[in-house]
């Protein structure tokens, strides 16, 4: 069991004012309530963001991304089709220069996606598709591997890219909204057993991040996105107690609204003194 204390100051302490200097990874989770809409920020001042959250989130993730001072993405993401997690991304399409586009090799009739789509051919924006095994080498030290889909199923979130981060020695999941039957299928083709940041998945649903799950890739610090009182749970009180169990440090949306975590490749760390709840 790790230690706990350790963990926590190591993770919410603030940097010493010369640390503030160095140039670090920064991984956004925007509160866009019941849905997902992340912004990587690389050293070199690459922009990814991965998920639009929902038809609603367009004004929260202008406003956020204008305090930004973000006006071009490098890599867009959409993790899969679900309206929560594109909504928005017809907005990020029509109004920001975007080098690549990536998503599942999927369709759905929903308006969402329907405006998604219309937003990229009329922005002769080239949609490429990523698969298991795909990788991309976004800086020298920094690298994203596609763990899934491996092929493209009925389920929506089945169908979810998944993919590590890794920055030279620390290592993120993204989940989008893999379920349990994914969570089986890549820990049985890969060797992840030492994640630091997992971005958990279907927002805390009980349906993702099973028991074998986090065994198997012990990441020290978990985020989860999801809507204050939303209908349908979220975070499913199993899901946190699996999160509990395996002494993982739980952040969310709902409680805490945005959150950042930096890293300069050797450790993760926030620069804010967030309140988060273990306790149970």
């Amino acid at each position: 069991m790790k230690n706990k204390l350790v963990i926590l100051i190591l993770i919410i302490i603030p940097l010493f004012s010369g640390c503030d200097k160095k140039q670090l990874l920064a991984i956004h989770i925007i509160d866009v309530g019941q849905g997902d809409s992340i912004l990587i920020q690389t050293p070199n001042k690459k922009n990814i963001l991965v998920d639009g959250g929902t038809e609603d989130s367009e004004h929260i993730i202008k406003s956020y991304l204008k305090k930004q001072k973000i006006k071009s993405f490098d890599m867009v993401i959409s993790t899969h089709p679900d309206s929560d997690h594109i909504g928005s991304l017809d907005y990020i399409v029509d109004n920001y220069d975007i080098k690549k586009f990536y998503m599942p090799e999927q369709s759905t009739d929903t308006t969402s996606y329907s405006n998604l789509i219309t937003s990229c051919n009329n922005k002769n924006l080239n949609i490429e598709y990523l698969y298991k095994d795909d990788s991309i080498k976004i800086e020298d030290d920094i690298s994203l591997y596609v763990l899934n889909p491996s092929y493209i199923q009925t389920d929506n979130n089945l169908n979810s890219i998944v993919f590590n981060l890794i920055y030279n020695d620390k290592t993120f999941l993204f989940t989008g909204d893999s379920e349990i039957p994914n969570e089986k299928d890549i820990i049985c083709a890969y060797n992840l057993n030492d994640v630091d940041f997992l971005k958990v998945g279907h927002h805390g649903s009980s349906s993702s991040t099973s028991v074998e799950f986090l065994e198997s890739i012990s990441p020290d610090l978990a985020a989860i996105s999801c809507g204050y009182k939303n209908q349908y749970g979220h975070p499913h009180k199993k899901t946190l107690d699996n999160l509990r169990n395996e002494d993982i440090l739980i952040y969310r949306t709902d409680s805490l609204g945005d959150i950042v975590f930096y890293s300069d490749g050797s450790r993760i760390f926030t620069k804010k003194k967030y309140k988060i709840d273990n306790t149970g």
